[in-house]
């Protein structure tokens, strides 16, 4: 007897296909009023438990390190800064 259910599940996995061939199939626009009812239904009856696992199931947010810059400065372009600074220090405020 223990051998019976085990032996019929492997019997209607190999012929599934010509045995279920001619089964009904359901209308898939009838199934997915179902789920969505069903997902109305347990929104309605506990609204803050959707919310929470759609929080949990989001990613934590990625650390914010700084990046290493690697961009140098020619030196001539530091020194024309410099010379323009002094400039505009002997410069009369108007």
């Amino acid at each position: 007897m223990r051998w019976t259910a085990p032996l019929v599940a492997v019997l209607v996995a190999a012929c599934g296909g010509p045995v279920l061939r001619n089964a009904p199939r359901p209308d898939p626009g009838t199934v997915a009023a179902a789920a969505a009812a069903a997902a109305a239904a347990a929104t309605l009856a506990d609204p803050q438990a959707a919310a929470q696992k759609q929080e949990q199931n989001r990613p934590p947010p990625p650390e914010k390190r700084p990046k290493p810059v690697k961009t140098t400065v020619p030196s001539d372009v530091l020194d024309r800064l410099d010379q323009a600074e002094k400039r505009d220090a002997g410069a009369a405020p108007r």
